[in-house]
């Protein structure tokens, strides 16, 4: 299938705005693509439907539309099942019995799952703490899928867009006013000379000691801040709105050190 080059150009930009999100980019697991992000390529017949579907049946959900046809079999499953309640009981029908025809393979479908990332550490600790999978924690996101892969990224980064902010890890939007003014500040400040060795006559870098390391599990709770607020948060989320906002709440542990170079900048 040929895919025209905006399409290409458009496929790239949303691949590097899923990259920088700081909802979906923990930085820790080193995804090819991105982390909190699955995906997975599958053939289909025409009507859309895995090569799953070929052995294994379709899926067909009571109170959906065309469920009454297969009354009776729901009734008969049921009778086994007495754990699941009868408005969320789905029951596969062959697929030549639901469409009267065999499965045959038309195309390639690219499906995608997305996982947005909460970081639970100490957003001010040092990066070795902002690099350990265990304190970041996943929920589920937005998901779908396209008949390329070009049009997954782009409909995958349209999707988080809506869902989680238009947003990357150096959006001024996710710094403090201290930051904003202090990010500038050079990350080395002078160099000293190496008297002694074999490196005699050179010289290396001297960090700056007035400036702050802002990693992304200080960029992440700053967006949630920012998330818990949405509606699409409020909506799907309320269970884990009082895990959440105890996060945020570790914002305000600035250490004191810290606070001293802010206050240099503000």
């Amino acid at each position: 299938m040929n895919i025209d080059q905006n399409k290409r150009i458009k496929a790239i930009t949303a691949l590097n705005f899923l990259r920088s999100h700081p909802a979906l980019n923990a930085d820790v697991f080193g995804d090819s693509l991105f982390e909190g992000a699955w995906f997975h390529m599958e053939k289909c017949c025409k009507r859309g439907k895995s090569e799953y579907c070929k052995k294994g049946g379709v899926s067909i959900w009571r109170g959906r539309k065309g469920w009454e046809k297969y009354k009776d079999q729901f009734e008969k499953e049921y009778k086994d099942d007495v754990i699941t309640p009868k408005s969320l009981q789905q029951i596969d029908i062959p697929y030549e019995q639901l469409y009267g025809e065999p499965w045959v393979f038309d195309h390639v479908e690219y499906w995608y799952e997305t996982s947005f990332c909460v970081f639970t550490g100490n957003p001010y600790g040092d990066i070795k703490q902002h690099m350990d999978y265990l304190k970041w924690a996943k929920y589920a996101g937005p998901e779908g899928g396209a008949n390329t892969f070009e049009d997954m990224l782009i409909d995958c980064a349209q999707k988080v867009k809506k869902a989680f902010g238009d947003f990357d890890d150096y959006n001024d939007f996710l710094l403090p006013e201290e930051i904003k003014n202090h990010k500038e500040i050079s990350f080395f400040n002078n160099f000293k000379p190496i008297k002694s060795g074999k490196h005699k006559g050179c010289s290396r870098m001297i960090h700056n000691k007035n400036r702050l390391d802002i990693y992304n599990g200080l960029t992440n709770i700053r967006w949630l801040k920012w998330f818990v607020e949405t509606d699409y948060c409020k909506k799907n989320w309320d269970y884990y709105m009082k895990d959440f906002k105890k996060i945020i709440k570790k914002l305000d542990k600035i250490p004191e050190k810290r606070q001293e170079i802010l206050n240099r900048y503000k």
